[in-house]
């Protein structure tokens, strides 16, 4: 069991956490949602032991077992892939290696040396056994497998790789271990669609309690059976997934909202009768009687508005019924196809999904659309009146340091008054002196509202979205999903996020062998055109 305990914790003058209560029994599944900023990490920090708290306790059963990956950065051991897996358990190894030793030495040993290595192998072979040394590696690369690996990357030195996929292994790293209870932040950023979902197979057959902090909804949906929300400092609990947990927290603040509209009229009917009759003798004591019902009376806390935000792109000019057409596209890096006769008809008022594993040709196929890099072969045609505009991934790269926020805003619309700008900055939630901020100095998240809001000032009439939802939190993300959902125009975009695909999405096109195959309809659609269903990897 974990408990914390009137848990605070502040840096510098900022207060992240105050008054923490909070359980995490054995086997439990608890999603931590909130907005950026809330004290997610820092409540997984302070269990892991990676930070102490100012305030309160966090206790731990003796003799359990944690595991914490954190969004960046994990560390691991140096060597292959397979190594940085099998590092934990150093001790099986070690009992594999005497065991290999006792049986050389078996094949020419006599007499008592042979019955004794033939016992000590034996209780040996029992311990290694327990420890499940017969299937560890097994089951290290089957791990490795669903988080994208291939079995050629097994032997490769880690060291080789990604970040990201730096990030897989230590994530691969923590499963094989099985600890009591895991602590993941944002467990799916580094994951492609398919690893997702291998993930979310597994971790449902995994005896390990959760804590996990995830953007992904689907992911909480399928996995929490609790959600515990930091707000203000605070923790509250709400049972049920996260569809389950917005369904009662808007039900919760109806019916406070209800609870309270009752007790403030109840209020005025007793302040009207003493107000009446204060200076009354002969009603002296009724008076009194009701001044002290009016200090015992009730008073229900309305609960405090989400904070969420919203915005509208404007109207779009109206373009070619094909928007764009894509014919035999090909594209290969030093020698190695991404796209082989790649085609796709994109028409007016289409939303179509990009979905594929990792380095299959989606941003790449965004990027020759945009006109970013030329394709090798094959033809990409551009209709009438059509007003392309692309957000890349490394949002970055479509930004220019040494400007500002504010500054990035007036490049991209001169004929805007700055206070204009700096009103819809406030709606994207830089106020004040943010708007003065260096834009590589920015988060990932702060780079990507900006962005945004350089689209709400001319989002052209056909968009090219390559990982809109990178870095934004929950409000943020449903917030772009009921702004695309008025967008007059085309998208062609990438995600990883499932529920926004399905919010989004009118079509899915699919990569298999460096081409595409288009499904009507959003990402359930394309898994039941599969013949996959949404539980299933």
């Amino acid at each position: 069991m974990i408990r914390l305990r009137d848990v605070g914790k502040s840096y510098g003058v900022h207060e992240v956490l105050r008054g923490v209560d909070l359980g995490v029994p054995p086997r439990s599944r608890i999603g931590l949602v909130g907005p950026n900023g809330a004290g997610k990490t820092t409540l997984l920090r302070l269990i892991a032991g990676e930070e102490e708290a100012d305030r309160g306790t966090v206790e731990i059963t003796r003799g359990m077992s944690i595991g914490y990956l954190p969004q960046e950065g994990a560390r691991l051991a140096e060597g292959t892939v397979l190594d940085a897996l099998l590092a934990p358990f150093a001790d099986v190894a070690a009992m594999e290696r005497d065991l290999e030793g006792m049986h050389e030495e078996m094949a020419t040993a006599t007499g008592d040396r042979l019955e004794t290595l033939i016992r000590r192998s034996g209780d040996l072979q029992l311990r290694f056994e327990a420890a499940g040394g017969f299937e560890l590696e097994t089951q290290a690369k089957a791990i490795l497998g669903g988080l994208g690996f291939a079995p050629e990357d097994h032997a490769r030195p880690l060291a080789e790789f990604s970040g990201g996929f730096r990030m897989r292994a230590a994530l691969g790293a923590l499963l094989l271990r099985r600890p009591d209870f895991l602590l993941l932040d944002e467990p799916t950023n580094h994951l492609d669609l398919e690893a997702v979902a291998w993930l979310e197979a597994f971790l449902s057959d995994l005896p390990s309690a959760l804590l996990m902090v995830s953007h992904d909804r689907t992911f909480l949906n399928r996995l929490a059976t609790s959600i515990a929300e930091v707000d203000q400092g605070r923790v509250a609990v709400w049972t049920g997934d996260y569809d389950a947990f917005r369904v009662q927290k808007e039900q919760a603040r109806e019916l406070a909202a209800k609870k309270a509209a009752s007790e403030a009229h109840r209020v005025a009917e007793v302040e009207r009768f003493i107000e009446r009759f204060r200076y009354k003798a002969t009603k002296a004591r009724q008076v009194q009687s009701r001044i002290k019902m009016l200090e015992k009376m009730e008073r229900t806390e309305l609960m405090a508005e989400e904070q969420s935000w919203r915005f509208t792109f404007p109207p779009v000019t109206r373009a070619a019924h094909r928007v764009a057409l894509l014919a035999g596209v090909e594209k290969a890096y030093a020698g190695r196809p991404v796209l082989r006769g790649l085609d796709l008809e994109i028409w007016r008022g289409d939303r179509i999904a990009l979905v594929g594993p990792n380095g299959c040709g989606k941003s790449t196929l965004l990027r020759l659309t945009a006109g970013r890099e030329p394709a090798d072969g094959g033809r990409i045609e551009i209709g009438d009146k059509v007003v392309l505009h692309y957000f890349a991934q490394h949002v970055l790269e479509t930004l220019t340091p040494g400007r500002t926020v504010l500054d990035e805003m007036q490049a991209w619309a001169p004929d805007r008054a700055a206070g204009t700008l700096r009103s819809l900055l406030g709606i994207f939630q830089f106020s004040g002196d943010d708007v003065f901020k260096k834009v590589e100095v920015l988060s990932g998240g702060e780079k990507n509202r900006l962005a945004l809001a350089r689209l709400t000032l001319d989002p052209g009439n056909f968009l090219l979205l390559d990982e809109p939802t990178n870095h934004l939190d929950l409000p943020t993300r449903e917030a772009l999903e009921r702004a695309l959902s008025g967008f007059g125009g085309t998208l062609l975009f990438v995600s990883h996020d499932r529920y926004f695909i399905n919010r989004v999405a009118t079509r899915v096109a699919a990569f298999q062998d460096c081409r595409l195959v288009l499904t009507e309809g959003g990402y359930d659609a394309y898994l039941a055109a599969s013949g996959r269903t949404p539980s299933t990897p």
